[in-house]
């Protein structure tokens, strides 16, 4: 709209301009001294539009050019000072593939290492001198679908883990489509793993199925674990209630 009026305002100005060399040789005197004010004018006026459109235009080109960055998904960063990054844990030297951590009620870390299969704890605070002890799993990165032992149970390909308030581990043991629980006495499997293909079952534990894409997570308030199943696109639930069956059921997304 406001091009359209620059523009309209230009014309008006060139006619100016043209009604006075127009003029025939006859024109009296006095009508050519009219017929050069109006034309410096009509000259300064042009002028001055003219910038008015250059700036009008240069600042829709940057208006669209913004909105068009902006819808092509460009980055358009602004930085916030006074942070660094410093690699605290450098699992390239230790033959180990963080995925996921977590915090023990007691301060320690611990570290899934999805690739390898292997569950890890660390000492806080970390640093490049950390070493790791292995939880469950095996130094070479065998997987598996084995209960027992710490150091004898195997896991396949986790994706997620959540430690309750006693200090208890559960492992969403993605490609055993089965959620696992570490304790100090060994690994067990609390729902799913029955089945060797994926699936959508509520019920009891050992008739649960799980997709291959599901992360979970300990509810303290609840005392509960979450299973978020984006395989199956639900959030499944496991309360945690003494001396009572633990049953599988669906929350409503």
């Amino acid at each position: 709209m406001e091009a359209c009026k620059v523009s309209a305002a230009l014309l008006l100005a060139a006619l100016l301009l043209l009604g006075p060399a127009s003029a025939t040789a006859s024109s009296y005197h006095p009508a050519k001294v009219v017929g050069g004010l109006l034309t410096s004018t009509a000259t300064a006026v042009v002028k001055k539009l003219w910038s008015l459109s250059l700036k009008s235009t240069t600042s829709t080109r940057t208006a669209t050019g913004t909105a068009a960055a902006a819808a092509a998904g460009r980055s358009m960063v602004r930085y916030e000072g006074g942070y660094a990054v410093e690699t605290v844990f450098d699992g390239s030297k230790l033959g180990i593939e963080p995925y996921a951590v977590e915090v023990t009620p007691a301060g320690e870390l611990l570290v899934l290492d999805s690739m390898n299969s292997n569950v890890y704890r660390v000492q806080l605070p970390l640093s490049r001198y950390s070493r790791p002890k292995i939880v469950t799993g095996s130094p070479e990165g065998l997987s598996g679908h084995v209960d027992g032992r710490l150091r004898e149970a195997r896991l396949n390909h986790p994706k997620g883990f959540a430690v309750d308030d006693r200090g208890n581990i559960y492992v969403a043991d993605a490609m055993n489509m089965a959620i696992r629980k570490i304790s100090d006495t060994g690994v067990t499997t609390i729902a799913g793993g029955k089945s060797i293909r994926g699936g959508h079952i509520d019920g009891p534990s050992d008739d649960a199925k799980f997709s291959t894409d599901f992360e979970i997570r300990y509810i303290s308030s609840s005392c509960s674990l979450l299973a978020i199943d984006r395989g199956n696109q639900a959030i499944r639930e496991i309360p945690f209630h003494p001396d009572v069956n633990i049953r599988m059921k669906l929350v409503s997304l």
